[in-house]
């Protein structure tokens, strides 16, 4: 199986109403991830939903495949090759302001993943002391990207002028250029950073941009047609999500393992009992912010406004986003209250009793 873009089909784990969805041709739907590899921290976006049957609930059959980055992601979207895209909404913000006709309305991920990572042993302190220095990041076109060169313009230094920017992918690529000495520190995201420690590169400090308290990852970009065209194919994709962050949250051993038999190349160790141990450790750090608390809201996936508005004025503060504009042009809470309409409690049992056959 090819695992960089698959069709899942899977039968549900819970038990469909009598006339629901799947007794109707289930309606395809192409989600692009923005990163090359989906990791078990994407659970909740990849493999959760399809093995758990989640999508299929909704009359959905889901292809997943992953892309470079979040502007690459955008620009398939707009480019009529995906029928959505979840990743950083930022890509999706810059569109907009160049005329894109989207809009993001469901956001997994709320609070700040990313932040410049020091290694232990490379004797490094501050931001300043990355001048003359090489900083790795996953690609050119990632989130990583925009954020290390937003940080270190706070002290004055310039990408390929005062430091230089490399891409080195993730996992066992990102470290060996580490070891290989091709990089002297990495602008990543918290979950790869976890990894690497545990790869023999232990992190002394992750710096983080005060100015990035609001950031949103994760974030389920579509075209505004959709929004009238295809609004129960949006709740059914937002619900599904909103499902698998609970259960992933409740249960991340059982995320692991699901993960890994949907994506086995992905699996760390040969899928171990100690290499699950360890990759659950990696999912910790994502716990809060993928949680229907993360906000403070009590739901999954909405963005109240002064959050995006700061989310704004950082983008602009780090040039990312030429202008300020009404933050309604990027987003809208229209649809939450129905993505987050399912029994929470049935599936936290889900996921509490699930045993991986």
């Amino acid at each position: 199986m090819n695992w960089m873009k698959a069709v899942f089909l899977v039968l549900p784990a819970l038990a469909l109403p009598a006339g629901g969805p799947a007794a109707q041709p289930l309606q395809k739907v192409t989600l692009l991830h923005s990163q090359p590899q989906i990791t078990a921290a994407f659970a909740y976006s990849s493999s959760l939903p399809v093995h758990l049957g989640y999508f299929r609930e909704e009359g959905l059959e889901v292809e997943v495949s992953p892309s470079k980055g979040a502007a690459a992601a955008m620009q398939l979207l707009v480019g009529g090759r995906a029928d959505a895209a979840i990743g950083n909404p930022s890509g999706a913000m810059l569109a907009i302001q160049k005329g894109a006709d989207v809009r993001f309305y469901y956001t997994s991920i709320r609070g700040d993943i990313f932040g410049i990572a020091l290694p232990a042993d490379s004797g490094l302190k501050t931001l300043a002391d990355l001048k003359g220095k090489t900083i790795g990041v996953s690609s050119f076109a990632s989130g990583g990207t925009n954020y290390v060169k937003g940080l270190m313009k706070t002290i004055g230094l310039e990408s390929g002028k005062d430091y230089s920017i490399v891409e080195i992918g993730v996992g066992a690529r990102a470290a060996g250029a580490y070891k290989s000495k091709q990089v002297d520190a990495f602008s990543l995201w918290d979950e790869a950073y976890v990894s690497i420690g545990q790869s023999g590169i232990p992190i002394a400090h992750v710096i983080k941009d005060p100015r990035a308290q609001s950031f949103a990852v994760g974030s389920i970009v579509v075209k505004n047609a959709d929004f009238k065209e295809k609004r129960r194919m949006l709740v059914g994709l937002a619900r599904a999500i909103a499902k698998a962050q609970l259960f992933q949250v409740t249960n991340p051993e059982a995320t692991v393992r699901i993960h890994w038999k949907v994506y086995p190349q992905t699996a760390r160790g040969g899928g171990s009992d100690e290499a699950v141990a360890n990759e659950v450790k990696v999912l910790a750090v994502r716990t809060a912010i993928i949680s229907r608390t993360a906000w403070g809201t009590t739901k999954f996936g909405d963005q109240p406004r002064k959050v995006m508005e700061g989310f704004q004025d950082y983008l602009v503060a780090t040039e990312v986003l030429p202008q300020s504009l009404p933050v309604e042009r990027y987003y809208t809470n229209d649809l939450i209250d129905e993505a987050n309409r399912f029994d929470a409690a049935a599936v936290e049992k889900q996921a509490r009793e699930y045993r991986l056959q």
